[in-house]
């Protein structure tokens, strides 16, 4: 089977950069090049780190800068004062720890770029989406012939009973609604990896023992960014503040929590990459139309998934919505990936 063609756009970020190695090294994935958003920090940071990992990679992958902006929230002072730089684990830092960038971006903009290599292609290119929609929502506004030529977009975005930067939203949607609704309003064959999903593969501290054990410089950062947001998550101590979850057995709802343990942390971005690879990551999804709040209540940025598709006579399937994931199985993924030498 022919690698897959695949764009990652992204903001890194910890979880970003092990996207990335996960991209850059799996035979699976062609990966044509990187575009950068602002998300986690501002773009010349996101931009920054990116360059880093491929830098440390040592592989040719063009890394092109993208939006510096929300479409439309930043430009509400009010809508929101207290839009987090990162969510409750805070470790992202500014800076990912590898050497500064010598090389540079290219020079031509992300949206620019995404419109000219779609438009080109035979449709049969793939986009991980994990940072802000923005740079995809301005190639479509750019060029609207592109949503044909997208053969699957797969997000990590959002959440079904999930959420991490207000009360009902996740960040990559929150940080940019009207993005995320612009793209989910296409008919783009799409595949949304909630926090729902992304929580059920986390990486332990004993797979972090073994990652080091493989000896490769990749598996070796991996550990330590892993270990990193682990620490993150231990000084929130979000064990504390999980809700017991009360269903009835055998409906969707069953699946909708996470539970989380002192020792292990999610990796979400790298899901989307490893969704690619093996779709089989994902043990449960839902088919839904879905949308995104962009009222700028206290709903702002939520993924609004219609569970039971109350709406299916007026309003179409729109996206498949991931629930469950087999984290042992993600995790497998990547150690056997970054086992390679790396050379491509």
């Amino acid at each position: 089977m022919s690698p897959i063609k695949t764009i990652l756009d992204c903001d890194p970020g910890s979880d970003d950069a092990v996207a990335v190695m996960l991209a850059a090294l799996s035979p699976a994935i062609d990966l044509l090049g990187i575009t950068v958003v602002n998300g986690n920090r501002i773009l010349p940071k996101t931009l920054e780190n990116a360059l880093r990992v491929v830098q440390f990679l040592g592989q040719d992958i063009p890394v092109f800068a993208g939006a510096e902006t929300a479409l439309v929230s930043g430009l509400i002072k009010s809508r929101k004062p207290d839009l987090p730089r990162v969510t409750r684990n805070d470790s992202h830092g500014d800076y990912l720890q590898l050497p500064e960038a010598t090389i540079k971006p290219q020079p031509v903009r992300a949206a620019q770029w995404l419109v000219e290599t779609l438009m080109a292609s035979d449709g049969d290119i793939s986009i991980a989406a994990v940072g802000p929609l923005t740079n995809i929502a301005l190639a479509l506004r750019l060029e609207p012939k592109i949503e044909s030529k997208i053969k699957q977009l797969v997000i990590m975005g959002g959440g079904v009973a999930g959420s991490n930067a207000s009360a009902s939203a996740e960040f990559n949607f929150y940080a940019d609604p009207e993005s995320a609704k612009i793209v989910l309003d296409t008919t783009i064959p799409t595949m949304i990896l909630p926090l729902d999903a992304t929580w059920r593969a986390c990486i332990t501290l004993d797979q972090c023992t073994d990652l080091r054990a493989i000896g490769t410089p990749w598996a070796d950062y991996t550990a330590d960014l892993v270990e990193l947001r682990v620490r993150g998550l231990q000084v929130n101590d979000l064990s504390a503040h999980n809700s017991e979850l009360r269903h009835t057995p055998g409906t969707v709802s069953s699946t909708l929590l996470y539970r989380y343990e002192n020792d292990m942390a999610p990796v979400h971005d790298a899901m989307a990459v490893a969704y690619l690879i093996d779709p089989a990551v994902v043990t449960e999804y839902i088919e839904a139309n879905v949308d995104i709040d962009i009222a700028g209540g206290i709903a702002d940025g939520r993924l609004v998934v219609d569970l039971h598709n109350t709406k299916k006579g007026a309003a179409p399937i729109n996206a498949n919505v991931a629930v469950n994931s087999d984290g042992q199985r993600f995790y497998e993924l990547i150690s056997r990936t970054f086992a390679a030498d790396g050379a491509r």
